[in-house]
């Protein structure tokens, strides 16, 4: 499964769970059997951490508020979307019906929805925050202009969810002309880039549920077997352990494409095994990748092994507050190079890795030339690889979190070839 499809695929799985009242697990699940291998798994729900709680979220939106002061804006408006979730817990889908909320300076956000979907709205808001609707034949973005005058903002200066649609965008500018408007990004970045502890332990729950369903899967090879039945079996095992959530999976030459290549393969002994992908836990997404060779290792394969692992080692002992983005990806590339297979980008085709949370890739990246500077809280993947066209590539793949003194894995990095997890 290609990496793109078994994201949708969540997202779908979830909306439809949602509809029929069923765990996305649940949803999931169907009548063929699983591989016997897996029969032993169990449901590892009651063990998860607790869900983000209202307190939190008023906390986030207390902060965001701090921040609209520091840099000069009058409101904040957020689309559906991780955003939404984030500050407020609203799951709600996007349309061309604008669907928003407006978080002010100081004071209680409203909801902007559609008049037939207050009732439902209702159901997520809880009494939190005040609806305000619009009709079929209404503008949504004329009732945004009078919440802003209403509050005496209309000649303030509007934040707008930095992946808000670009016709939500023109079409406030539209209706409040006197407005001045700019991206929220350095509000929600400065926000969701900063795990608290809490969010943090979520993410260790699901990045090692993750290794869990690996380690389950990965005891299925045989010779002869398909990509896409061991990524089948590796959705199996995350739903027999409770949760949603699947993988790519490449076998030998396919897996020198960092995303894959379309056709299919079917295993051979001693072939190189790579499977990357994930779940959520209460909305957060773990991102992990493990590399095996089915047989013996052939002697170039561990040698890159080495190599991917010793990169990836070096980049966690190097992370800490105070250090660069840039500087993160520069000291794994430089372990790549030094080996004889750089320079830059020639076998480590992409950057060293990427902000998680709820989302699977989110600001910020350990990316060469990055200023940003590393903060206790920051997560990201440490993802070395090396990548050989018509042989194999090999990468490593963990989360990592930036701590008061360092950094540390949410999980065990792997230290062999071995399926044996």
């Amino acid at each position: 499964m290609e990496r793109r499809e078994f994201v949708q695929r969540g997202a779908a799985l979830a909306g439809g769970a949602a509809v029929l009242g069923l765990t996305p697990a649940e949803a999931h699940a169907d009548q063929r059997d699983v591989a016997p291998e897996l029969a032993s798994l169990q449901s590892r729900v009651s063990d998860a951490p607790a869900p983000i709680t209202e307190a939190e979220r008023q906390q986030r939106r207390d902060k965001a508020q701090r921040l609209m002061k520091e840099l000069g804006y009058s409101a904040m408006l957020i689309e559906p979307g991780p955003n939404m979730s984030y500050f407020s817990g609203i799951e709600w889908g996007r349309s061309e019906r604008l669907f928003a909320l407006i978080l002010p300076q100081s004071g209680k956000g409203i909801v902007i929805a559609p008049a037939f979907e207050k009732e439902r709205a209702a159901d997520q808001v809880s009494g939190r925050f005040e609806i305000r609707t619009w009709q079929e034949d209404e503008s949504p973005t004329t009732l945004v202009a009078g919440v802003l005058k209403d509050w005496g903002l209309a000649t303030g200066k509007l934040a707008v969810d930095g992946s808000a649609r670009t016709f939500v965008f023109n079409r406030v500018a539209l209706a409040a002309p006197a407005l001045s408007l700019g991206t929220a990004e350095d509000i929600t970045n400065a926000c969701r880039g900063i795990k608290t502890a809490h969010e943090i332990e979520i993410m260790r729950f699901a990045n090692r549920i993750t290794v869990d369903a690996y380690r389950a899967a990965l005891k299925t090879l045989r010779v002869g077997m398909m990509q896409a039945e061991l990524a089948r079996n590796v959705s199996d095992a995350f739903t027999k352990l409770g949760f949603p959530g699947g993988a790519f999976v490449l076998f030998d030459e396919s897996s020198a494409y960092p995303h894959g290549l379309p056709k299919p393969r079917a295993l051979e002994e001693n072939q190189v095994v790579l499977i990357d992908g994930g779940t959520s836990v209460h909305g957060y997404q773990s991102d992990i990748t493990r590399t095996t060779v089915f047989g013996t290792p052939a002697p170039e394969a561990q040698k890159v092994f080495d190599i991917v692992h010793e990169a990836q080692r070096q980049a966690l002992a190097f992370a800490a507050p105070g250090k660069k983005c840039g500087q993160v990806d520069g000291v794994a590339r430089k372990v790549v190079t030094d080996a004889g297979y750089g320079p830059d980008y020639r076998t480590f085709t992409h950057r060293l890795g990427h902000g998680i949370g709820m989302e699977g890739h989110e600001w910020p990246y350990l990316v060469r030339g990055s200023q940003i500077v590393l903060e206790p809280g920051m997560t990201f993947s440490d993802e070395p690889g090396i990548y050989q066209y018509g042989k194999f590539g090999i990468r490593l793949e963990d989360i990592m979190a930036i701590t008061e003194n360092g950094a540390e894995m949410l999980t065990l990095a792997q230290t062999s070839l071995s399926p044996n997890l």
